[in-house]
């Protein structure tokens, strides 16, 4: 019996997908990997404009090079009864067994993405039934279509692993971050901050990889800054590469946070090059949500911050969904914790107003020394109303923080003024806090941890408050 060799390495599961289970053989390739600083990717997704192919193993090394690994389950009398042979539109890749779709998609995307192929791609052959000794008595012909040096047999030793690895080419030292390939290569791994790529942490992966579609409610909990909302993001655009048809919602607590979430998904779409219609992912406030159409997929971001009351309307809503509560202080039986914070060490200044120095002239000084962008001073509601009187009297340009006005109707000053109560998705250079005796613990600690560089605690009188404010900057 003859069987085309393209089609012999395209044999897929009854899902269309390459897949691979754990083996003897699989796990000295990984271990082997891990020895070496290599990253093992199994049952992956990649995608490019329209374009999808999951692929069962992937291995990339610190040295620009990506080995594209096919699992096949073959016997010793597999390999005697089938008659391989190469297909006539069959393409040869690097002295590899055989072209694959992949091969177009990885670089494709890296020159799109990065204008440069940037990656060296390898073909690789794991065959955990097939002993190195029975290879060798296979006939002279299947040899020449499945070269020895890019097999992994059931008996291959991980120093010979290692060996077959590292002798397809001869690059000697690490040429780039391992992490920036695979967020490049990973779209649904990609993390946006600051125009900079970064890849999603193991935390944010295992939560992203979780895409079946039964109704359940999930909690993702974690600290500030640990990447709660980036998942939730990311995590919605896999659910409509995967299937277009999925319908996603996500709800934010206002209508500012709306905005900013429509921003990130619009900037990751943009920058990995993906067909998808950004008005397909639906992003509600709370009330919007309510009188919106259901779908497959809701994400309630910040649902602590919801009244106890609208969110029990938010959940009974999505009773036939998939639903994931972001910091929630329900029960779920299934549970996500994003426990690493990815926040950069904040400066923290402690300032005692003297008896000649108000909050105005204090903030008329920051902005006039510090080389800031943005500053935000949150105080209590009374505070705030002096303060917005005082800077109208100067004819100084500042804003109102309003979560419930759109980000194109926010004036864009260096100075925004919010009290307490006012729910805040932004983040600032720098912010001023006072009042700190009427704000709650919780209030304080989001707070301190929205600035992007430095939080200044602004006092009259020494309270207990501020000591506890002192004592976690302290530490």
């Amino acid at each position: 019996m003859k069987q085309n060799l393209f089609s012999f390495f395209s044999k897929k599961n009854q899902n269309n997908q390459e897949t691979i289970s754990s083996s003897e053989a699989l796990n000295k390739l990984q271990s082997t990997c891990d020895k070496n600083d290599c990253k093992v990717l199994q049952n992956i997704t990649l995608f490019h404009h329209s374009d999808k192919v999951t692929v069962a193993l992937i291995v990339l090394d610190p040295f620009k090079r990506i080995h594209i690994v096919e699992h096949k389950d073959w016997t010793y009398n597999d390999l005697n009864t089938f008659k391989l042979e190469k297909s006539q539109n069959n393409e040869p890749s690097k002295d590899t067994l055989a072209y694959d779709k992949v091969h177009t998609i990885i670089h494709n995307k890296f020159n799109e993405i990065l204008h440069n192929q940037y990656v060296t791609i390898y073909n690789f052959l794991l065959c955990d039934k097939l002993a190195e000794n029975e290879y060798d008595h296979l006939q002279s012909n299947t040899q020449s279509l499945l070269p020895k040096s890019r097999i992994i047999f059931a008996d291959t030793s991980s120093s010979k692993i290692s060996e077959k690895l590292n002798a397809v080419s001869q690059i000697d030292e690490p040429a780039t971050d391992i992490n920036f390939i695979m967020a490049n290569l990973l779209t649904q791994y990609l993390v946006l901050s600051q125009k900079k790529v970064y890849l999603a942490s193991d935390e944010q992966r295992i939560y992203i990889d979780d895409t079946q579609r039964k109704p359940q409610t999930i909690s993702l909990n974690g600290s500030t800054y640990s990447g709660k909302t980036t998942a939730l993001i990311l995590k919605a655009i896999y659910l409509k590469l995967l299937d277009c048809d999925n319908s996603v919602s996500i709800i934010q607590t206002t209508v500012l946070g709306c905005d900013l979430v429509k921003q990130s998904i619009l900037e990751l779409i943009e920058y990995s090059i993906l067909n998808i219609d950004i008005t397909s992912i639906k992003v509600f406030t709370p009330s919007e949500f309510l009188h919106s159409k259901a779908s497959k997929f809701v994400f309630c971001d910040d649902s602590h911050l919801i009244q106890d009351e609208l969110l029990e309307k938010i959940i009974k809503k999505s009773s036939h969904t998939t639903l994931t509560l972001v910091n929630t202080k329900k029960e779920c039986k299934q549970n996500y914790m994003l426990s690493k914070s990815f926040q950069k060490k904040i400066k923290s200044a402690f300032v005692k107003l003297s008896s000649d120095q108000t909050l105005f002239s204090f903030i008329k000084k920051i902005q006039k020394e510090e080389e800031v962008k943005s500053i935000l001073c949150v105080c209590e509601q009374t505070t705030k109303e002096e303060l917005f009187c005082d800077f109208e009297k100067t004819n100084d340009q500042l804003s109102i923080l309003d979560g419930t006005k759109n980000l194109v109707d926010q004036n864009q000053h260096s100075i925004f003024l919010s009290d307490y109560k006012t729910p805040n998705t932004f983040r600032f250079d720098y912010i001023i806090v006072y009042d700190i005796s009427k704000a709650s613990n919780e209030e304080l600690n989001t707070l301190v941890n929205m600035a992007n560089e430095k939080v200044f605690i602004v006092y009259e009188e020494e309270c207990d408050t501020l000591l506890q404010l002192k004592k976690r900057f302290k530490d």
